[in-house]
């Protein structure tokens, strides 16, 4: 039905707004649900610990970085969301009560893998430099390396999660088909 069609794509919208512009009212200490996956992972690849900082975040004293609420990945997280509403939307094959659930979900477990892959990603670009990086050069590194980053892993999310969901409801098609041809 495409009244209903329309409601879902405006809730979905609505979530990603809502959320959006709720993001400039959360403080570093709200988003540890983003940040403490991330963190986490990020000791057990880099073998630092880290010291946590309602205010700045997880400090890294050995790194001299610090982990906050600009690099928890909130956006990449909304944009995977909607990324990923709109793949299992399309597929047919999920009930519509369930994809928001599920999109947020998959979007939350992906967003500290990624987060994590930028952030050793750039201790690598930045311990590899051998010459002195001003505070400005080293911030647009950080910058630039984000949105390739970001940008890289969308894009895989959303071919990845097209191709399952293809192969899935192919699947599913043969299935029924293969149903069908024996009860005729």
């Amino acid at each position: 039905n495409m009244k209903n069609n329309y409601i879902f794509i405006i809730v979905c919208l609505a979530i990603f707004i809502g959320l959006k512009l709720v993001y400039p009212y959360l403080d570093t200490d709200f988003m540890r649900f983003l940040l403490t996956p991330t963190n986490k992972i990020v000791e057990i690849i880099s073998g630092s610990k880290a010291i946590y900082n309602p205010t700045n975040g997880y400090f890294y004293p050995e790194l001299n970085i610090v982990i906050n609420k600009s690099c928890s990945g909130y956006n990449f997280w909304l944009i995977s969301f909607l990324i990923t509403t709109f793949v299992l939307f399309k597929s047919e094959i999920i009930k519509k009560r369930q994809i928001i659930p599920l999109a947020l979900l998959l979007s939350y477990i992906t967003t500290p893998l990624v987060n994590t892959s930028r952030i050793i990603g750039y201790m690598i670009m930045i311990d590899s430099k051998t010459t002195s990086i001003t505070t400005l050069e080293t911030e647009r590194i950080h910058q630039m390396e984000g949105i390739l980053v970001y940008l890289t892993f969308l894009i895989l999310i959303y071919i990845s999660l097209n191709y399952i969901v293809n192969k899935i409801r192919h699947n599913y098609e043969k299935t029924t088909q293969s149903e069908v041809d024996i009860i005729d």
